[in-house]
């Protein structure tokens, strides 16, 4: 344990100087592209959810400070076979999800889905080796999330609980982007 602590120390080290060509978070988010394709490593979904609850200038502003567990496609995917939805399309996962929420929501999926996107965003830049050795995160949505090493407890206990992807303690202006490979659930789902 020890050993895979000091790994990761040495792999965070080696990235807390680099900033991602000196773009937002949002800018970072949005160089994916945003068109659903079969990279499902990128952030395409992410960009797509966070432009239909209009939450991609609240990632832009570079005077924040902030951390975003960055959910990339294929976690968005594996949400949407959690929910039922069979196959590995990028833009068929989104509509389900967006199917999905809107059972949620009662009709409007945007209050879901934004309560899970600021479930995503910590008010402050954390690096890797903060998050492991906290016992809770705050984020903006009003929740926690509890870190075990590289493993986040959310609050949807009948879900697998997301891990660190590569690449995490990806530099912008504006905050930090851990990828994580499962979407972070707020609440216990009905």
């Amino acid at each position: 344990m020890k050993k895979l602590i000091l790994a990761i120390a040495l792999a965070t080290t080696s990235l807390l100087g680099t900033t991602a060509n000196a773009q937002t978070i949002a800018g970072i988010v949005a160089a994916s592209g945003g068109d659903f394709d079969n990279n499902f490593q990128d952030y395409d979904v992410l960009l797509t959810a966070l432009q239909a609850a209009g939450l991609v200038d609240a990632l832009d502003n570079p005077d924040d400070r902030l951390t975003v567990f960055a959910p990339n496609d294929a976690a968005f995917v594996r949400l949407a076979r959690d929910f039922g939805y069979v196959g590995s399309n990028e833009g068929e996962a989104w509509n389900f999800l967006v199917e999905t929420l809107t059972e949620l929501g009662e009709g409007d999926p945007i209050p879901v889905l934004t309560d899970i996107l600021l479930y995503h965003v910590a008010p402050k830049r954390l690096n890797l080796l903060q998050i492991i050795f906290s016992q809770q995160v705050e984020t903006l949505q009003g929740a926690t999330i509890k870190p075990f090493f590289i493993i986040f407890r959310d609050n949807e206990p009948d879900l697998r609980n997301p891990k660190l992807f590569y690449p995490f303690n990806l530099r912008a202006t504006n905050g930090i982007i851990h990828t994580i490979n499962r979407v972070l659930i707020p609440v216990d789902l009905p």
